[in-house]
């Protein structure tokens, strides 16, 4: 018998008998090792107190609750919002909806400017004209020209031109020319469009000359074809006014 064997059975006289607990350790250990990790995992995220558990739940609905109603005020707010160029815009547009009332005389001797102010200016009010110098192109002429008003007025001012025998419309160029496009030229050296509406506001109005509570320095053109008689007509909130320059 080797050492070994020697060392071996003497142990076991020694050792109280186990019967079979290692083996079964082992098997137990084999077995439940998997799914007992599984539930305790489980159980470990579990073990958060119901309280607790209840007041979570109930901050998240007040936080659901107050975000929601945020949503919906600021989704009302953006749908009844007026638009981004605010009420002047909707009060411009009604402006351009109203037709064009031009005389059309039969012949040019049938043309009578006025009426005037007492100034000597065209127009009934609140808002006159006067005329002034030119620049010529290989367009047209530009007439330098100036509005003006004597009392207070409220909102935008609209101002379109025709001539009254062509019926060609008179066009706009320079800081008050607003509208659609209808072409291009180049005035005293300055590339400019053309425009086919004056818009005025009182925001915008120059402080000179300093007799006119306002006053709209402004340029028009008409094509070297024009018959030298235009009908304007000018249009405010309250208020609409014909002249005639023949």
């Amino acid at each position: 018998m080797s050492l070994r064997k020697q060392i071996h059975s003497a142990f076991d006289e020694v050792a109280p008998p186990a019967f079979g607990v290692p083996e079964r350790v082992v098997q137990t250990v084999l077995a439940e090792g998997p799914s007992r990790r599984r539930r305790e995992g489980m159980m470990l995220r579990l073990r958060v107190p119901l309280s607790m558990v209840a007041v979570f739940v109930a901050i998240a609905l007040v936080v659901g609750i107050l975000i929601g109603g945020r949503v919906v005020q600021d989704w009302n707010s953006l749908r009844n919002a007026a638009p981004a160029a605010g009420g002047g815009q909707t009060q411009l547009a009604e402006l351009e909806s109203r037709p064009l009332v031009l005389p059309t005389p039969a012949a040019y001797f049938d043309c009578k400017s006025g009426p005037y102010n007492a100034a000597g200016s065209l127009g009934k009010g609140p808002v006159y004209g006067d005329g002034g110098g030119t620049s010529s192109t290989t367009w047209g002429i530009y007439y330098h020209n100036l509005a003006y008003a004597v009392t207070d007025i409220t909102g935008p001012i609209l101002v379109r031109a025709n001539d009254v025998f062509t019926h060609e419309p008179v066009v706009f160029v320079g800081q008050y020319a607003a509208g659609p496009v209808v072409g291009r030229d180049t005035v005293d050296g300055v590339a400019v469009e053309q425009h086919m509406e004056l818009v005025f506001d009182t925001s915008q109005a120059s402080t000179s000359p300093t007799t006119h509570k306002f006053a709209w320095p402004f340029i028009a053109g008409v094509p070297h074809t024009w018959s030298g008689s235009t009908g304007w007509q000018i249009d405010g909130v309250g208020f609409s006014e014909v002249f005639v320059a023949c």
